[in-house]
């Protein structure tokens, strides 16, 4: 079988491999494989060497990892959004909750926030149907104030 003929069907094995191991780099060793073997195609003089074939491969697959990678950051990349809020908090201190089952410390209570309910501590007692703010996210417990 032609040695071209070899790098191409490796190359596309080793895009395909993509569907089987995730995380877009092994494509990128696909096209150097491709690309490898349109050299070997287009330059017979390398086909007789492991060495010429060897440092195509490793340039053509660098450069188009480095270079894929960074035109596909943005595409693949997904979106985020800038906030302000702590990573532990989940942008929850400062939000307004309602009091569900009332709170007496030191044993805490459950309060509604954003339609789920949350156990709630406080320093002082407060009544269900009362507002208050949360103050900080401990785990699964807010504290409110």
């Amino acid at each position: 079988m032609d040695l071209a003929i070899v790098w191409l069907i490796a190359g596309l094995v080793l895009m395909l491999m993509e569907f089987v191991i995730p995380g877009f780099v092994i494509f990128f060793f696909g096209l150097g494989g491709i690309v490898t073997g349109v050299a070997v195609w287009l330059f017979p003089s390398i086909e007789g060497s492991i060495v010429a074939q060897g440092l195509c491969f490793a340039v053509a697959s660098v450069a188009t990892l480095v270079l894929g990678r960074r035109c596909f950051r943005n595409l693949l990349g997904g979106k985020t959004v800038d906030t302000h809020a702590d990573a532990d908090d989940d942008g929850f201190v400062g939000t307004p909750v309602v009091v569900t089952e009332a709170i007496r410390p030191p044993l805490a209570g459950r309060v509604m926030l954003n339609g789920v309910e949350w156990s709630a501590t406080a320093d002082r007692a407060i009544a269900k149907g009362e507002m208050a703010i949360v103050a900080a996210r401990d785990n699964i417990t807010l504290r409110v104030r």
